[in-house]
């Protein structure tokens, strides 16, 4: 996989077809976004997870838990990997049929995924807008083959995943400065100038991390129609 994926650049090619469309996307949840914005249910995670089809089984996350067997994970004091992947439908009775993952009810994954999204992951969903969702992701940007394509390497697949319908905007009035938005990011597209937060609207993938451990009001997912 290392060689493969990695020191032969096939992240360069992954999730994306020859005319650049991603095959996925990232979604925010609901709590991160602006209440002036217009949200469909498949547009955020918890909408997602309502009109899914069943069963929802949790799983490991085969990323880190890859980076993990090859000793190169880097957020292991920060992200789990028991119980961070979401296999739904078709998908959910197939893990379940091989003796893999937990079926759990939609009450516990919206729990879950409020967890997860307090920890700091980027859930990401097929690039579609059919309720007919096989697998979602709970990604960190060091191990996930669709993020760290995107994130860590000199030449990146920008077209790994598509950004998300909106983009976070920061209420300077409000803004102390912490910095706490800037430390979760995973896309690195917020910096603290003049002891303020700045978002990149060039980098921001409105996956709205930064917004979930903020003040309310102080930095916001605000729509924006970009998604392919």
């Amino acid at each position: 996989y290392h060689q493969f994926f990695i020191e032969e650049k096939f992240y360069k090619r992954y999730e994306s077809s020859d005319a650049g469309t991603p095959i996925t996307r990232i979604v925010p949840i609901d709590k991160s976004i602006d209440h002036k914005s217009i949200i469909s249910n498949t547009e955020e995670i918890h909408g997602i997870l309502d009109t899914c089809k069943g069963p929802i089984v949790v799983t490991d996350c085969p990323c880190r838990n890859r980076t993990d067997i090859l000793g190169v994970r880097e957020c292991k004091d920060k992200f789990p990997i028991s119980e961070t992947c979401f296999q739904v439908g078709l998908f959910g009775e197939y893990f379940l049929r091989r003796g893999e993952g937990r079926e759990i009810s939609r009450v516990e994954a919206h729990n879950l995924v409020n967890n997860l999204s307090k920890k700091g992951l980027v859930f990401t969903v097929a690039n579609t807008k059919s309720p007919i969702h096989q697998v979602i992701c709970c990604c960190c940007a060091c191990c996930c083959a669709l993020l760290r394509g995107m994130t860590r390497f000199e030449d990146k697949n920008e077209n790994c995943t598509a950004k998300s319908n909106y983009i976070a905007k920061v209420n300077s009035h409000l803004c102390t400065g912490c910095a706490l938005c800037a430390k979760r990011c995973p896309f690195k597209a917020i910096a603290i100038t003049k002891e303020k937060a700045k978002v990149n609207t060039k980098k921001c993938y409105g996956c709205g991390v930064c917004t979930v451990t903020c003040v309310p009001e102080v930095i916001k997912l605000h729509r924006i129609e970009r998604s392919p």
